[in-house]
């Protein structure tokens, strides 16, 4: 009985340490495009507030991309109020919202978001909505965010689904960095 509890608990710790290096593996693709800028576009803007999406120009910025954290500021034509958080915290990955003001200061829906699940790879993560999320915005409590990188076409996206059905998606093109303004 002993036996088989202590490889229950082997195999447990070695698929937290399989999961924790797939996610750990996602975060280092970042650095392969850092450093530049990248347009982009929606491609699918069902939700509240979508119609500011459709036809903007969007871009991301990936300036800063360490083994631990990347942030990335995503414009949305003029609007330079949102920053995609992706970093590594309490050794699972975690994607993260700052919603800014003009003036700097943080928007009341600030620091949303999620722990990646089980089901990401190596070139896609899922986030669904955390506690602090949920317990802050309860509406969030629906929300599943994801990012991929698709290196056959060179595409990076965003998705956002509530209770599992996609309700946007923003595309950026991988193939033309752009210098950061």
């Amino acid at each position: 009985m002993k036996q088989l509890i202590t490889i229950s608990i082997l195999f447990f710790l070695v698929a937290c340490t399989e999961g924790e290096q797939v996610q750990e593996a996602f975060l280092i693709n970042y650095q392969d495009y850092c450093g530049h800028a990248y347009e982009g576009e929606a491609t699918l803007a069902d939700i509240g507030g979508g119609e500011a999406f459709e036809s903007a120009r969007l871009i991301m910025i990936l300036e800063n991309c360490d083994d631990e954290m990347v942030r990335i500021p995503f414009h949305v034509d003029d609007d330079r109020s949102r920053t995609w958080i992706v970093q590594m915290k309490e050794n699972q990955l975690y994607l993260s919202h700052d919603h800014r003001y003009e003036d700097g200061t943080g928007h009341e829906a600030n620091f949303y978001g999620g722990f990646a699940d089980d089901r990401g790879t190596v070139l896609k993560q899922y986030f669904p909505a955390d506690e602090q999320t949920i317990e802050e915005r309860p509406a969030r409590s629906i929300n599943t965010w994801s990012k991929e990188f698709d290196l056959a076409e060179l595409n990076y996206y965003y998705r956002l689904y509530l209770n599992d059905e996609l309700r946007f998606e923003a595309v950026f093109d991988l193939t033309n960095p752009l210098p950061i303004e």
